[in-house]
């Protein structure tokens, strides 16, 4: 691949001498397809550390779900998790922000799921709860496998007890439903609607994420901005599919994956390499660091 070919600039990528902080999207961004982020992008990040850029992440994840990743990253300033539902600070061990389910909602929509029988979780600061037989939390035991081998904290995972009361009894940021097929689309979407208490996107080609209506990742962008006092124009944010264009708009300098959707491509201002071609590192060596 020749990234010569790939990169598209817009007014916006005048902003990178600006930059004080890049936030990146974790899977399909800063993971590689083996959900790894690799020594070429650990480095540039530490070097763009050193330099005075600080690096974070912003993903659809729970909190508990990135306790690998800040390992890795050595991460000592908040993000964001749970498409922008959360901000938590790995430091001290606190969420700074956070935005919950409302008890009733959640109710109806884990019933619905229920009753139509589709693979569903609901996902929160205590782990997360299943359906019997799903695919979905194959997701999480593998991330607890990963998380047992690097000495990470595991999350719990159990199922949904009778008319998910364990559930309904913790603080819950998100939901997530697989659409196994264009019946269960269809379902969700139709049930979904006309619920003004909740928001949904896809974060992936097969999972619908519900959160908190006006929560997203841009939410999240903006709360940690206001936390840390840095202002739009100092933000650089790296994503690939739907759920991260809220928070390009809450940027100075948007960058897209080579992998990226298109929709995500139109909206950057820089299109980068593939993340399995160290595309966050490309982008911040050549637009940010090239400033600093």
């Amino acid at each position: 691949m020749n990234p010569e070919n790939m990169v598209k600039r817009t007014g916006n990528a005048e902003n990178a001498a600006k930059i004080r902080m890049i936030v990146c999207d974790m899977d399909g961004t800063l993971l590689d397809s083996e959900r790894r982020i690799s020594e070429r992008t650990l480095d540039t990040i530490l070097e763009a550390r050193r330099k005075g850029v600080v690096t974070t992440i912003c993903s659809g994840r729970i909190h508990p779900m990135l306790g690998v990743y800040v390992r890795r990253l050595a991460l000592d300033i908040p993000f964001i998790a749970a498409n922008g539902g959360v901000v938590f600070d790995p430091v001290r061990g606190e969420i700074l922000h956070q935005e919950t389910l409302p008890p009733e909602e959640a109710r109806l929509l884990f019933d619905f799921c229920g009753r139509n029988g589709l693979d569903y979780c609901a996902l929160g600061s205590e782990g997360g709860f299943f359906s019997p037989g799903g695919r979905c939390v194959r997701r999480f035991e593998l991330y607890n496998r990963v998380a047992e081998e690097t000495g990470a904290e595991t999350i719990p995972l159990q199922l949904f007890d009778a008319g998910h009361r364990n559930a309904l009894r913790t603080p819950l940021h998100k939901s997530l439903i697989y659409r196994d097929d264009k019946r269960a689309e269809v379902l969700v979407e139709e049930f979904l609607k006309p619920r003004e208490a909740l928001e949904y996107i896809f974060s992936d080609a097969f999972v619908l994420d519900v959160t908190v209506a006006k929560v997203n990742k841009g939410c999240g962008v903006n709360q940690l901005a206001r936390i840390l006092g840095v202002e739009k124009e100092e933000i650089c944010v790296f994503g690939d599919y739907y759920n991260d264009l809220p928070m390009f708009r809450e940027a100075g300098l948007a960058v897209a994956m080579g992998n990226a959707c298109a929709k995500v491509k139109e909206s950057a201002d820089i299109v980068t390499s593939a993340n399995d071609d160290d595309g966050v590192a490309e982008a911040i060596e050549r637009y940010i660091l090239a400033y600093k």
